[in-house]
């Protein structure tokens, strides 16, 4: 669980509370090695924003989460259930909503 600020394009911020599973310890569950980024779909159809690739270092950050809940509740449709990207200083339309699967691949 962090606290993390998440910024908007359009010039609104807030910090909200995020839980779900380090992005860092899924690569390792995985087999994935050091150095791999991370694809990531969304279950939308289409979309800029439907497919997003993370750095190594977005991946290896502590706080870079598939977040499950945020302010101790389960993700709601707005906020991107089932699941979403948090990656720290990202904006928020970058941290994937609805995400349907993840690989991890060699650069």
């Amino acid at each position: 669980t962090y606290d993390m600020p998440i910024a908007c394009v359009e010039g609104w911020s807030t910090t909200q509370r995020w839980t779900g599973v380090r992005l860092a310890d899924l690569a390792t569950l995985a087999g994935a090695p050091s150095g791999d980024f991370l694809e990531v779909h969304s279950l939308q159809t289409a979309g800029p924003f439907r497919v997003a690739s993370f750095s190594a270092d977005q991946v290896a950050d502590h706080r870079a989460l598939l977040a499950l809940r945020v302010n101790g509740v389960d993700l709601s449709l707005d906020h991107g259930y089932p699941a979403r990207i948090i990656i720290p200083a990202l904006p928020g339309v970058h941290c994937t909503k609805w995400v349907g699967s993840m690989t991890f691949m060699s650069a």
